[in-house]
C-alpha cells in the first residue's frame, strides 16, 4: 500500500503530530474528535480514519463495537454497514474543565478535546479520499509503513493517553545549594561536605521568645534543596511564580538507606517529610515585587547513611506536576581545595567528551552494590584510563581520568599477548571503587565521615592483589553479614582458585578459594578455568562456571558449588553440550532425555536473585532454575545470538544485552523472551518521539550501559546530531514497546463480501485490576516516618528570609538527631497576636513523627513477617468476555467456576504459606480473590532487631497476563497481572523490649498489698522492698507504628551487676554470673530464686514469664548484696543490674530481645553477727545518753533509778517521755532567765 495520494509524507507527519497534540501541550481543533489524516478529499463520518493510496483509492479505518468475547475492536475498509454512524455530540464543557467523555453509539468512547470546542449541532464530519475498494494486494505490505504502524498506534491508545499529554511535560528541578548560595541564579554544589555547620546557632539567639533551649548550640546541615518546576515551551519563572500564587508548595520524601554495617550503625526505615518554603531570588525588579523565587527545603544528612532518595510532589494545589524521585548522594570522592572549589581524590575531570570514546564502542554492564552505592563507575573507554562517575543515577555525571600507575609486567605465569589503558572492569560499593586493568587491580576508599565516624578515605589508589594474574573481576549485587564482597578470578599459576574479597567498614581483605584445593583438583580434571562466579550470601555458597579442556572429550562446562564453611566443592550441574532440539514447544524442561541440535552451547554467565533463588545460566542461550538442580531451556532466545550481559532489576524484571547490542526483555516466572531493540515496537515509538521532536534521540546512537533503577529500565546512550555529541539518559519504554509489538502482530484480515476487515486482538484475560483492602503499611514496611513543615513567616507576602530557612534548618536537624520536645501553648499566643520576635514563628506540631500512613492502593516495595505473622490482601478483576462456565458435579448440581485463574509463585514454599479464597461477582462480570501470605515458623531461628534477615519473595500471576495487560497512568503505560514482592522473614526493624514500670508497680502494690518507697523518691527509678514478692511485667515497644504491647513470651532474667549505690555498680564476670543466678549454685551466692519449675534445656537458668509465680531476694552469705553495710540510719539498699533476654527460651517470635536495666531494691536484711553487733552499739549508746540526760536533771536520783529499773520494753518509751519532758523543762527555764 501506497500514502502518496492525498498527501505527502511530510504533511501526513504534520498530521500526525497535530493527532498527539502541539508544542504547547494543546490539542488540535478537529472536527468530532476524530483524527485528520488526508485533505481535499470527500467527507465522511466520524469515527473513522481514510488513509489514502497512490491510485487515489483509499482504506477507511472504523470503530466498531468490541467483540463480546474477543474484546477486540474492528478497523474496516471501503463503506462497511457495521462502520458506527455519525451522532450529535454534547455541548463542550467550560474550558479547562475535564468530562468524562461521552459514548459513542455501540459503547465505543470517543476522544475529546480539552482546549477546543466541539461544532454546536448536526454531525461533525472529516475528509476522506474517494470511495474505491482496496487493491488486494496492497494490505501485506502495512507491516513495513513505519507511519502507518505510528498512526494506528496512536488509534490504539486510549483517549487518556492523549487528554494527559500535557501532564507530561512538567517536571520538578531539583539542584544542592549551600547557605551562601541560597537565593543565587544557577548556584548548585556537589555533595561532599558531610559535617554539620554552626552557621544557624546565630539566627536563634535572636529568637528571644520561641521555643528554644538556651543552653544549647544548634547545629545545621551543610546543603539545602532548591526546588523549581519547568513546563516545555513555558518560561520557567512565570510558571514558578503562578504555582507559589495558587498554592502551590512541593512537598519532599527524604529517605535514607540503612548502611551495610550494622553491628556499627541502628538498622531502620527512615523517611523524613518536609514541606518547601518560597524564597525570592536575589536581584531587584521594578514591575513585579517577585522577578523569580525558588522553594528551599534543608537536605538532612543521617549517620549511617550515605545514598538519599528524594521524592518530590505537590501539595495538590495550584497545577499539577508529576511525581518524581531524585538521587541525591553524598560523593566521598570529592574534597574542597583552596578557593572551595571541589576536586576528585580519584583522579582529574576532563571535560570534554570526545566522540572516539563512545561511538561504535560496545556497551559494558553497570556493576555496583544494590541500594548501597552512593557513586557509580563505568569504565570501557578505549585506550583511556578514565570512567564515567556519577552520584546521582547518570543524571548527570563526569569523565575522570584516573591517577594510576598503570604498570603492566608480564611473566610466564601471567601470559598478556597487549597492554592497553583501558579499564575494563569497575565495581562500585558503600564507600570503595573497584577497577581492573590488564591484569591489574586497584581499589579507592572515599571519604565517608558518617559512615566510619573518621577519615579513612584513600590518598592514591591502591594496588590489591599484585603477584596475582587476575583475568575478571565478578560483582556481588546484595552485603550481607554487616559487609560487601567482590571477587577476582585468577589465571596463571592460580588458575582454578577465586580471591574472595570482603569489605566491612571501609577496609578490604581477601582469601583464596578453595582453601584446602583448586577447583580443577577438587573435580577431578587436569585442566580447568572459572569463567565466572556468584556468591548466594543467603547460603555462604559460591557458585562457578567451570570450563573443562579435555583432550579427549573436548570443551565441556560444569556448574560447580563450593560451601564457604565447611569448605565442601561439589558438581551442581553439567551443562549440555549442544542446544536442545525443541521445535514446537514454547519451553523445554532438560531432563537429560530430550534430542539435541548439532548447534553448540557456549556458556558465558550466570545471574542469580536471592529474593526468588532463580538461577539463569546465560551464552548463546538461556536456563533458568528454580532450585539451582532442574534447569528450563527458554526458547524465544534464539541461538544465533550470544548474550553478553545480563541486567537484573531483582524485582522480577530482567533486561538482556547481546554481542550485537540487540536488548531483549524477560519476566522472571514467565518463559517467553521480548525483543525490544531492534524491533518494530521500537520503530514505532521512535518515530512517534520524532514527531515530538524529542531532544533524547537522534539518527546516530551509541549504548553506553543498561541498567535499572526503581524498578525501570534506563540507556546511557551517546548521541550525535548535527556533528554534536552528548551523553544522555533516557527510559527504555518497556511497556509501550510490548504494546506497539502487539499491534503489529495481533491482526486479523478478514473478508466480508467484497471488503476486507482489519480486527485486532486484545490477550490481556481482564479489562481491570485493582488492590483492595491493603493494611496500613508501616507495620510491614517498618518505614519511619517524619513530618516538618517551616516555621511560619509573618511577612504578607509569605516568603522566607535567609533567617527562617536557617531556623527551619536547624530545627529539622534536632527532630532528626535530638529529638527535642517545646513547649508551645505560650509561643503560639504570641504569634497569633504577631508579636513574635524576628518575624519568625515556631510552630512544635509542624514537627511530629507520622504513625498512620496510609495504604496507596498498591503492594508494599517490601514485606517483614515476624514469627507467623500474615499479610492480607483482595484483587478485584473484571473479566474480558464470558468470565464463567459451569461444571456438572454428582447428581444435579453444577459448580459454577471462573475462567480467570491467578497463581501465586513462593521463593521459599517451606517458610511461606499462601491461601488464595476466591468469590465471583456475577452481576459485575468480575472476581474478588483473598490472598493471605503467612509465614510457616520454620525458616529462622531469632535474630536481633534487623539483623539476618532471610530474603524471600512472592509473585502473583494472573494466567495468560504476562506481556498482554497494561494499565495507563499519567507516567505512561505500566504493566499488569505480573507483581513481585521483596519479603523478609526474621525480626523486623524497630522493635525492642522495655522495662514496664507502670504495670510492675501496679500489680506489685496489688499483689503484696503495700508498696514502701525509699526514702528518697526516684520517679524514673522506683524503689522495691526487699521482703515482698517482686512480679516484672515488660513490653514490646514498636518505634514504627507507635504501638505498645505486654510482652507475652518467655524469658531468663540474670543479675550481671551491682552495687550499694550507683557509682560503686561493677560488672559481674560469667561465672559469677552463674553462682548469683543459676538454681544449680551449691555455693550459698544465690542473689534470688523463683518458684517457678521450668528452667533452661543445661538446666542453668530459670525461665520466667508473665505468669510467673514471682522473685523472692536472698541476697544469700556468698552473694554481692549479703551484708551490706548501710551508709546511714536507714535500712540498706543495693542497685542490681538486670539483664533480661529471650533467646533460646521464646517461641513466640524471631526477635532475640535483650534488655539492661537498673533495679533499685531497699530494706536489705542484715546479717546475724553485723545486726547484733548493731543492736549491742545501740543500746549501749543509748544507756549513756539516757544517763547523761540523768545526771543533768533536777529529778532526785530515786526517781531516775526508778526508771532504768524497768523493763526493756517499757524503758525506752518510758526514758523517751522523761527526756523529753527535761529538755522542755530546760528549754523553758533558760528563756525564763534573762540575759
Amino acid at each position: 500500500m501506497d500514502i502518496r495520494g492525498c498527501q505527502s509524507s511530510a504533511a501526513i507527519n504534520d498530521a500526525a503530530k497535530r493527532t498527539l497534540g502541539r508544542q504547547d501541550g494543546t490539542k488540535p481543533p478537529v472536527p468530532g474528535g476524530a483524527v485528520l489524516l488526508s485533505a481535499g478529499c470527500q467527507e465522511e463520518t466520524p469515527g473513522s480514519l481514510t488513509l489514502c493510496n497512490g491510485k487515489g483509492s483509499g482504506v477507511k479505518l472504523s470503530m466498531e463495537k468490541p467483540d463480546c468475547e474477543e474484546g477486540r475492536p474492528r478497523i474496516t475498509n471501503g463503506n462497511s454497514s457495521k462502520a458506527l454512524r455519525a451522532y450529535t455530540p454534547p455541548p463542550a464543557p467550560p474550558a479547562g474543565r475535564a468530562t468524562r467523555p461521552p459514548r459513542a453509539p455501540g459503547g465505543i468512547r470517543v476522544a475529546m478535546e480539552t482546549r477546543a470546542e466541539r461544532p454546536r449541532g448536526g454531525s461533525s464530519r472529516v475528509a476522506r479520499c474517494p470511495a474505491m475498494f482496496l487493491a488486494g494486494p496492497a494490505w501485506p505490505r502495512l507491516r513495513v509503513l513505519r507511519a502507518l504502524w505510528a498512526l494506528l498506534a496512536v488509534l490504539w491508545a486510549p483517549w487518556r493517553l492523549l487528554a494527559m499529554h500535557e501532564i507530561h511535560t512538567c517536571n520538578w528541578q531539583v539542584v544542592l545549594n549551600q547557605f551562601t548560595t541560597v537565593g543565587k541564579e544557577g548556584e548548585s554544589d556537589r555533595f561532599s561536605d558531610q559535617e554539620p555547620l554552626d552557621t544557624v546557632d546565630s539566627m536563634f539567639s535572636q529568637l528571644v521568645d520561641a521555643p528554644i533551649n538556651r543552653d544549647e548550640k544548634y547545629l545545621g546541615f551543610p546543603y539545602y534543596l532548591k526546588i523549581n518546576y519547568t513546563c516545555k515551551g513555558k518560561s520557567s519563572e512565570a510558571l514558578v511564580r503562578k504555582g507559589h500564587l495558587t498554592g502551590l508548595k512541593p512537598v519532599v520524601l527524604v529517605t535514607f538507606q540503612s548502611p551495610v554495617n550494622f553491628h556499627h550503625w541502628k538498622i531502620e526505615q527512615l523517611q523524613i517529610q518536609m514541606e518547601a518554603a518560597p524564597f525570592p531570588n536575589k536581584g531587584g525588579c521594578a514591575t513585579e515585587e517577585v522577578c523569580a523565587m525558588s522553594w528551599y527545603t534543608p537536605m538532612p544528612v543521617k549517620n549511617g547513611s550515605v545514598l538519599m532518595r528524594v521524592d518530590v510532589s505537590s501539595n495538590g494545589l495550584g497545577p499539577f506536576v508529576p511525581k518524581q524521585r531524585f538521587q541525591v548522594n553524598i560523593n566521598g570522592f570529592l574534597q574542597r581545595q583552596q578557593g572551595d572549589t571541589p576536586q576528585f581524590t580519584v583522579g582529574n575531570e576532563l571535560f570534554h567528551l570526545i566522540p572516539r570514546y563512545f561511538v561504535n564502542v560496545p556497551s559494558r554492564p553497570l556493576w555496583y552494590t544494590v541500594d548501597q552505592s552512593p557513586v557509580l563507575i563505568l569504565g570501557g573507554i578505549p585506550e583511556e584510563k578514565s570512567i564515567l562517575l556519577t552520584d546521582t543515577s547518570f543524571k548527570d555525571f563526569f569523565l575522570v581520568e584516573l591517577s594510576i600507575d598503570s604498570c603492566w609486567v608480564g611473566s610466564f605465569y601471567c601470559p598478556h599477548p597487549n597492554f592497553t589503558a583501558t579499564i575494563y572492569d569497575a565495581i562500585a560499593t558503600e564507600s570503595i571503587l573497584f577497577i581492573r586493568q590488564n591484569q591489574l587491580v586497584y581499589y579507592f576508599t572515599g571519604t565517608y565521615i558518617t559512615l566510619h565516624e573518621s577519615n579513612r578515605g584513600s590518598g592514591s589508589w591502591v594496588r590489591v592483589l599484585a603477584k596475582e594474574c587476575i583475568k575478571k573481576l565478578c560483582p556481588v549485587h546484595f552485603h550481607s553479614n554487616g559487609s560487601e564482597y567482590i571477587m577476582a578470578l585468577t589465571t596463571g599459576k592460580n588458575e582454578g582458585y577465586v580471591h574472595f574479597g570482603t569489605i566491612t567498614d571501609g577496609r578490604v581483605s581477601f582469601e583464596l578459594l578453595p582453601r584446602k584445593q583448586s577447583v580443577c583438583q577438587g573435580i577431578q580434571v587436569v585442566n580447568c578455568s572459572i569463567t565466572w562466579a556468584i556468591y548466594m550470601e543467603d547460603h555462604h555458597r559460591l557458585l562457578l562456571l567451570v570450563e573443562i579442556e579435555d583432550p579427549a572429550a573436548g570443551k565441556r562446562f560444569q556448574v560447580v558449588s563450593y560451601d564457604l564453611v565447611s569448605d565442601y566443592l561439589a558438581i551442581l550441574y553439567t551443562i549440555p553440550e549442544f542446544i536442545p532440539d525443541a521445535r514446537g514447544l514454547e519451553f523445554l524442561m532438560i531432563l537429560g532425555t530430550e534430542s539435541y541440535t548439532n548447534f553448540p552451547m557456549v556458556p558465558k554467565g550466570m545471574s542469580y536473585n536471592p529474593y526468588n533463588h532463580m538461577l539463569f545460566i546465560w551464552g548463546n542461550f538461556l536456563l533458568q532454575s528454580y532450585d539451582n538442580e532442574n534447569f528450563i531451556y527458554l526458547l524465544d532466545f534464539p541461538k544465533e545470538l550470544s548474550i553478553k550481559y545480563l541486567v537484573n532489576s531483582f524485582r522480577g524484571e530482567m533486561a538482556i544485552v547481546t554481542e550485537t547490542e540487540e536488548i531483549w526483555y524477560l519476566l522472571e516466572g514467565s518463559h517467553r523472551v521480548y525483543k525490544l531493540f531492534p524491533s518494530e515496537g521500537w520503530e514505532v515509538y521512535v518515530s512517534l518521539q520524532r514527531m515530538h521532536q524529542s531532544s533524547l534521540h537522534a539518527p546516530n546512537e551509541t549504548m553506553v550501559t543498561l541498567f535499572y533503577e526503581d524498578s525501570k529500565l534506563y540507556q546511557l546512550v551517546y548521541l550525535i546530531n548535527d556533528q554534536q555529541g552528548r551523553l544522555v539518559k533516557r527510559l527504555v519504554p518497556v511497556e509501550q514497546l510490548l504494546m506497539y509489538q502487539q499491534l503489529g502482530n495481533r491482526y486479523i484480515l478478514e473478508r466480508q463480501g467484497g471488503h476486507l476487515t482489519l480486527s485486532f486482538s486484545n490477550l490481556c484475560p481482564f479489562t481491570v485490576m485493582r488492590l483492595r483492602d491493603l493494611p496500613n503499611p508501616q507495620i510491614y514496611t517498618r518505614q519511619e516516618r517524619y513530618r516538618a513543615r517551616p516555621p511560619r513567616v509573618l511577612e504578607a507576602s509569605g516568603f522566607h528570609t535567609r533567617n527562617s530557612l536557617a531556623v527551619y534548618q536547624g530545627l529539622v536537624y534536632y527532630l532528626l538527631w535530638l529529638h527535642s520536645k517545646y513547649y508551645k501553648h505560650y509561643y503560639f499566643y504570641l504569634a497569633s497576636n504577631w508579636q513574635s520576635a524576628g518575624n519568625v514563628h515556631i510552630d512544635m506540631a509542624s514537627y511530629e513523627k507520622i504513625y498512620d500512613l496510609k495504604a496507596e492502593h498498591e503492594l508494599p516495595e517490601r514485606i517483614f513477617l515476624d514469627k507467623g505473622a500474615s499479610y492480607r490482601f483482595s484483587i478485584f478483576l473484571s473479566v474480558r468476555g464470558h468470565s464463567f462456565k459451569s461444571e456438572a458435579q454428582s447428581g444435579f448440581s453444577f459448580y459454577l467456576r471462573s475462567r480467570l485463574d491467578l497463581g501465586l509463585v513462593l521463593a521459599h514454599p517451606h517458610c511461606i504459606e499462601a491461601v488464595v479464597w476466591q468469590e465471583l461477582l456475577i452481576n459485575r462480570n468480575s472476581v474478588l480473590f483473598w490472598v493471605t501470605l503467612s509465614d510457616k515458623k520454620a525458616c529462622f531461628d531469632q535474630g536481633i532487631s534487623g539483623h539476618h534477615l532471610m530474603k524471600t519473595s512472592m509473585l502473583i500471576k494472573v494466567v495468560g497476563s504476562a506481556g498482554h495487560c497494561f494499565q495507563n497512568t499519567y507516567q505512561g503505560p505500566r504493566m499488569q497481572g505480573n507483581l513481585m514482592v521483596p519479603m523478609f522473614i526474621g525480626c523486623p526493624p524497630g522493635k525492642r523490649l522495655a522495662f514496664d514500670i507502670t504495670y510492675t508497680l501496679q500489680y506489685n502494690r496489688q499483689q503484696n498489698k503495700h508498696y514502701f518507697d525509699c526514702v528518697h523518691v526516684d520517679r524514673e527509678m522506683p524503689c522495691f522492698l526487699f521482703r515482698d514478692i517482686f512480679y516484672p511485667f515488660f513490653l514490646i515497644q514498636d518505634l514504627v507504628t507507635g504501638d505498645s504491647g505486654s510482652f507475652q513470651g518467655s524469658y531468663v532474667l540474670k543479675v550481671v551487676g551491682g552495687g550499694p549505690t550507683l557509682d560503686t555498680i561493677k560488672e559481674y564476670s560469667e561465672e559469677d554470673i552463674y553462682r548469683y543466678n543459676s538454681p544449680l549454685d551449691k555455693t550459698d551466692s544465690l542473689i534470688w530464686t523463683t518458684r517457678n519449675a521450668t528452667t533452661t534445656e543445661d538446666p542453668a537458668f530459670n525461665i520466667l514469664s508473665h505468669q510467673s509465680l514471682g522473685i523472692e531476694w536472698l541476697c544469700l552469705e556468698n552473694s554481692p548484696c549479703h551484708d551490706t553495710i548501710p551508709h546511714s540510719i536507714f535500712a540498706p539498699e543495693f542497685f542490681f543490674k538486670v539483664l533480661v533476654s529471650n533467646r533460646g527460651v521464646d517461641k513466640s517470635t524471631y526477635c532475640d530481645y535483650q534488655l539492661t536495666f537498673l533495679l533499685h531494691i531497699h530494706g536489705l536484711p542484715l546479717s546475724a553477727t553485723r545486726a547484733l553487733f548493731i543492736l549491742v552499739a545501740c543500746n549501749i549508746l543509748r544507756w549513756k545518753i539516757n544517763n547523761l540526760i540523768a545526771s543533768e536533771s533536777y529529778y532526785s536520783s530515786t526517781s531516775s533509778s526508778m526508771i532504768f529499773s524497768s523493763a526493756s520494753r517499757t524503758r525506752s518509751r518510758i526514758g523517751s517521755r522523761i527526756s523529753s519532758r527535761i529538755i522542755s523543762k530546760m528549754a523553758e527555764e533558760k528563756t525564763a532567765k534573762p540575759e
